[in-house]
């Protein structure tokens, strides 16, 4: 009896169901500023201060009253002098302050005036007229940046540079962020270390190194790896033991390889005997057999043997899922539609993701296609610097518009 085989599942429609499924990590850490760059808050940062926490000169120059300003050439001592860090000061009507940028205006000064718009002499200064001069210019307000009690950075930021500054100037040392236990499960008789001599009919492991760095730039630390043979039992042990170790019992596991259809792709069979499969089989390329489902509640992606797929796969898909698992509502960056520098006259039969790079061609700036787009190698992804988009059923022609992901902000 012949049996239809099922339809690959569309890449939006596998997106949605994967995000549909993220619940939040539970493993959360506390820790200090300066070593928590690139991971995703737990919670909300909340400012302890103003900031800044008073009136401060945005400028050097002189603090005055705007109504003490007239005709041009006005000329008035400066009995005051405030510098950055000085305790904030009291000027009377008519009196003007030179003042230096940070300084802290004083009370009675509404407006601060650039030193190049003044004649400055030691102690006196000579004024422009009151029509070149705006009230409140040149004045950073208290509270400008962020106000006490105020919610600075929301749960799933992702910590950059700027965001960790921005914490730090609000009073804040320490932040929790989300850090779960990713556990990589490379497998394949096939693959051994980079670290060994080679040996006949074997392989080095990519998918394990290029996986370790892609989570720990996408800003998940907490990775380790483990190999499995093409045995049934073993694998069947090692998943038992992974369940049950607390220490060690991971938050997500993502696999390579073991998940098509051969007769040594004993992981998805394992998979959906000891957990729950949700769906396999996707209309992506490279990535077909990209397989979801969970281990006694912990969420499993088993992605392609193939190292371009395992990017693909990882950037489009399980990237996404974790960064929603942290709270992120953004989890794929806006496509750049740039022109394609190439033709393909054959409609894909599966979303395709192109490695390209960006040149410029009589002028601007087109997608110029790898000559080698197989999934097995990984040269052509160094090369590039992004993926390009060929929906189902598209032939592309040089000009046409396609959406563009760089590697780097897919990863930032």
């Amino acid at each position: 009896m012949h049996v239809a085989k099922q339809p690959l599942m569309p890449v939006t429609e596998a997106l949605e169901r994967l995000l549909d499924s993220a619940r939040p990590f539970r493993t959360v850490t506390e820790m200090p500023l300066a070593d928590c760059q690139g991971q995703y808050l737990a919670e909300p940062v909340t400012s302890r201060v103003d900031v800044p926490a008073f009136d401060n000169a945005a400028v050097d120059g002189v603090a005055l009253r705007y109504a003490d300003l007239g005709e041009p050439g006005l000329t008035r001592p400066m009995s005051l002098r405030v510098a950055a860090g000085d305790a904030p000061a009291t000027m009377v009507s008519g009196q003007v302050a030179r003042i230096f940028t940070g300084a802290p205006v004083p009370a009675g000064a509404d407006t601060v005036l650039m030193q190049e718009d003044c004649e400055i002499a030691e102690h006196r200064v000579r004024l422009p007229g009151k029509e070149t001069v705006t009230a409140g210019q040149n004045i950073r307000p208290a509270g400008q940046d962020a106000r006490h009690g105020e919610v600075v950075l929301e749960r799933g930021e992702r910590l950059t540079p700027q965001a960790v500054g921005l914490i730090a100037s609000v009073g804040i040392a320490t932040v929790k962020v989300t850090t779960p236990r990713v556990l990589i499960l490379t497998s394949g008789d096939e693959i051994q270390s980079p670290e060994e001599s080679p040996l006949p009919g074997k392989i080095f492991d990519s998918n394990g190194p290029q996986l370790t760095q892609l989570l720990q730039q996408s800003g998940f630390v907490n990775v380790r790896r483990e190999h499995l043979p093409d045995d049934p039992m073993i694998i069947r042990r090692t998943l038992n033991r992974v369940l049950t170790d607390a220490a060690q019992r991971p938050d997500v596991i993502i696999s390579t390889g073991g998940v098509s259809v051969g007769e040594e792709d004993h992981l998805r069979a394992i998979l959906s005997e000891t957990g729950e499969l949700d769906f396999w089989r996707l209309a992506i390329k490279p990535g077909k057999p990209f397989t979801y489902g969970n281990l006694d509640g912990i969420p499993f992606f088993g992605l392609p043997g193939n190292p371009s797929a395992v990017l693909v796969c990882y950037l489009m898909l399980v990237l996404p899922t974790l960064r929603r698992c942290c709270g992120v509502d953004a989890v794929l960056p806006t496509a750049m539609p740039l022109p394609a520098g190439f033709t393909i006259k054959k409609p894909a039969k599966r979303q395709e993701y192109l490695r390209v790079r960006c040149v410029y061609k009589s002028g601007n700036l087109v997608l110029e296609k790898h000559p080698n787009q197989s999934s097995g190698m990984l040269s052509s992804a160094v090369w590039a610097d992004g993926l390009a988009v060929v929906p189902v059923g598209s032939a592309i022609s040089e000009g046409e518009r396609l959406s563009f992901f760089s590697f780097p902000v897919l990863l930032g």
